[in-house]
């Protein structure tokens, strides 16, 4: 009930979800305010609106459905022979094109490891191993904190891409200091350690004239392949993509910029054995540049 109230923003909307009549709703509200002994919700201009007491039931319940849905969905594949699931997020600036083969061999191998991509992890896969809504993350830059089991995937050079029609695809190479004549556009505009921002452009002392925020890989390629725009991805990433949108890459400087790939897992955990055996797999397989 909860979960409806908040996704449909009226009690009318939320009956209809839930297929329950209003008055009904209407009595549980209060039933569950009167349990609690606050108010969950105001109305405004024909809105409910939460309040703090709201809020945070609110929080829970999104927290509590998340977590049966994945049991329900893990309960179902034991019935399958599945024993073990296994969940995987990647980093925003990470390719997908090796998952296929992951999938395959997994199922050849582990058969008993259902292995699932969660969605919207991509900005802070750390944080989301944390709160163990994954199990594995791909990481660039940084090392991953001591506390996660780390493997190192290697070393990937940054390069810059642009469109086709791009004024700098003459150049050989570009220059940190041409960034700043062009927009950049990226993810997000929150600066990274062992990212473009603190390689390329802190350590040069050098920003673009506008930063644009596109918030999805597709999204970044597709904005610089129909602008001026310029942006930065690793080889691994840049390689895989790029031409499927007609970008042209070329190297930054002396192209000797570049980010280091890891995997990250949970360790204390009941399937700490399928999540190390995944983690390896992962690394056979996600080869740079194939």
């Amino acid at each position: 009930m909860i979960r409806a109230l908040e996704m449909c923003g009226s009690v009318s909307a939320a009956a209809v979800a839930l297929q329950v009549s209003q008055s009904a709703l209407s009595h549980r509200m209060r039933e569950a305010e009167r349990l609690l002994g606050t108010p969950l919700y105001t109305r405004k201009n024909k809105k409910l609106i939460a309040t703090p007491a709201g809020s945070r039931v609110q929080f829970a319940a999104r927290r509590v459905l998340t977590e049966l849905e994945r049991a329900e969905h893990d309960v179902a594949h034991m019935s399958g022979g599945v024993t073990t699931t296994v969940r995987l997020g990647l980093e925003t600036y990470a390719p997908h094109h090796w998952l296929p083969e992951l999938f395959k061999k997994l199922s050849i191998k582990f058969p008993h490891i259902s292995l699932e991509i969660v969605a919207d992890v991509g900005l802070d896969p750390e944080s989301a191993l944390r709160q163990k809504i994954i199990d594995i993350g791909v990481l660039s830059g940084r090392s991953p904190a001591k506390d996660f089991n780390a493997m190192y995937l290697g070393e990937d050079p940054l390069l810059a891409l642009m469109a086709s029609a791009h004024p700098l695809t003459h150049q050989a190479c570009i220059l940190p200091e041409m960034f700043a004549d062009y927009p950049y556009v990226a993810y997000h505009t929150n600066p990274e350690q062992g990212r473009e921002y603190d390689l390329v452009f802190r350590r040069h002392h050098v920003l673009p004239s506008n930063v644009i925020s596109a918030g999805v890989t597709e999204a970044v390629l597709t904005f610089v392949s129909e602008s001026d725009g310029l942006t930065i991805l690793s080889a691994w990433t840049a390689l895989s993509l790029g031409p499927k949108y007609g970008l042209v890459t070329r190297t930054i400087g002396d192209g000797k910029l570049t980010t280091q790939w890891h995997l990250a897992g949970l360790h204390q955990v009941a399937n700490a054995e399928a999540i190390l055996d995944v983690m390896q797999m992962i690394k056979n397989i996600a080869r740079f540049n194939d």
